[in-house]
Parts: C-alpha cells; structure tokens; sequence
C-alpha cells in the first residue's frame, strides 16, 4: 500500500528510506512530501511587469533570506501582500499600484521553499512566524492580504505577535487538515500510516493540526476581516469560509462568482474593494 507514496516521494525527489518500510518511516516520508513545495510555475509577462515598478528586496527571516519587492515611499504603512502553496510574490502584483494611491507600502516575498527563495519546505505555521519576523524588517504590518495557503498564514501571524488593523484573505483553505486528508486518499495511506504522518506533520511544522484552523482565530477576531470568495472554488470550501466569518467579530464574506480560485487575484472589484477595506477597515 506504500507503493505510491514511495513514487510520489521520488518523483519529489525526496530521500526514500531503505526497505523495511515501517508506518514510522512512512508516516515521515509521507509529511515530507506533504510540506514540499514545486518551484515550476513561472511569472506571466503582466506579473513580471508588476515587479518591474518594485524594489527588490533580501528580506531576513527564521527560513533564511527572502526574495522580497517592495512599492511606494518606505516611510508609509506597510501592507504585506502573502501568496499561497506553489505560488510566488508577483501574483499579487495586482494589489500594488492601488495600495500605493492609497498611502500604503504593499511588500510582496516568496514564502520559503517558493520561487526565489531558499528552503524545501512550507507551511501555513512556519509562513505565519515568518511573516512575524518580518516586521523587524519592514516595520509593523498595517494590514495583510493573502491567497490560500497566504491567506491562512496571515490569520496564523496574529497569534505570533503581528496586529494589523484589517486582514483581507482571498480563497482560503479553513485549516491543514482538509488538504492532509486528500494526501492520506490520494495516496492510499494505510490506517496505521496515517496517525504517524499527522504526528510528523505536527512536529515538522510546529503545531497540532487543530491549531492550524481559521475557526480557532476567529473566535478571537484580532482585526476585522474581509474574505473574497468564489463559491464554486474547486480547491477551497466555501462553506468553509462562510462558517469562519460567521465566528469572526467585524467579518464579512464576499462572494466572487466565477473567479475561481487563481482568477480572484486580479479582478478589479475584488482589488478596488479590498484596498477601501484596508483604508478604513469595518465591520
């Protein structure tokens, strides 16, 4: 049953370990593969030419030194700009331009592990802390957009110590653990496999998969909120998000029909309402 996961790992490029292949050592293998991003997508010409009009950046973090860009005057508020799993800095490229008529300084990185920047691994936690780090280097986040898997980890940034004044999430996922079943499925992993994988998961990552989800920090509601969602995602639940927002003091959910789950990132309205939000955010 492990036959899979072991080609999967390989096509990964992941050290597999000799045979016998215990529940232990797959369970290992199988975080491993669940925490390692792909580096294959590329900028398209209207994502390259947003950084064109940016400063490029080497920004410090715990994962090592980011690619970073950065729009508009450094003395103005800065607004982090968070892409999501296998993604990179420039798809948010859209949010930049507006951000800067607005009197803020929109800074846009790859996560580790993402396009220009070090690291095999990635998650919603590490992303979280990461973003945290940051703010020694960019001053405090006035405010934070993120895509899925950026979306969360920007939720996860206000349990690490960051307090903006407005959180805008497009598309996100409500927790770790609805993509870490879809693994266990897709590869088939055998019942006693599965409790060593979430175990090593936990560890590498440095928090319980209960602790990964949106309904946990919303029942805190550290900043109002505005979610963006199309409500035939076909990679994040929607219903997912709207029982979020319904947890979440000062939140409201945007239903985007048709934008998928990539096309919402540069859909004027989706953009244009998102920067009013963060000008003033409120209930």
């Amino acid at each position: 049953m492990s036959a899979l996961l072991l080609q999967a790992a390989e096509r990964r490029g992941l050290a597999v370990p000799p045979p016998p292949h215990g529940p232990e050592s797959l369970g290992e293998l199988a975080a491993a593969l669940f925490l390692r991003p792909r580096r294959g997508l590329r900028r398209t010409p209207r994502e390259q030419a947003y950084l064109e009009g940016a400063r490029p950046l080497r920004l410090p973090s715990p994962a090592g030194p980011l690619a970073g860009w950065a729009w508009g005057d450094p003395g103005r508020p800065a607004v982090a700009l968070v892409h999501g799993w296998e993604g990179h800095a420039a798809q948010l490229g859209a949010f930049a331009a507006p951000l800067v008529a607005a009197g803020f300084r929109p800074v846009a990185f790859d996560a580790p592990g993402h396009g220009e920047s070090p690291g095999d691994e990635a998650s919603v936690p590490q992303l979280g802390r990461v973003l945290a780090a940051l703010e020694a280097a960019v001053g405090p986040w006035a405010a934070m957009i993120g895509h899925s898997m950026g979306a969360a980890a920007a939720a996860m940034a206000t349990t690490c110590g960051c307090r903006p004044r407005g959180l805008v999430m497009l598309a996100p996922p409500q927790s770790q653990d609805e993509p870490a079943r879809r693994l266990m499925e897709r590869l088939r992993l055998d019942a006693e496999v599965r409790p060593h994988f979430l175990a090593a998961l936990a560890r590498r990552t440095g928090r319980e998969p209960a602790e990964t989800d949106l309904r946990v920090v919303a029942r805190r509601a550290p900043c109002p909120l505005r979610v963006f969602h199309d409500p035939a995602d076909p990679d994040t639940s929607y219903a997912a998000a709207e029982e979020t927002v319904a947890l979440w003091r000062g939140a409201r959910l945007v239903p985007c029909p048709g934008r998928g789950h990539h096309r919402i990132l540069a859909t004027p309205a989706v953009v244009a309402q998102a920067v009013d939000f963060i000008r003033a955010p409120a209930p």
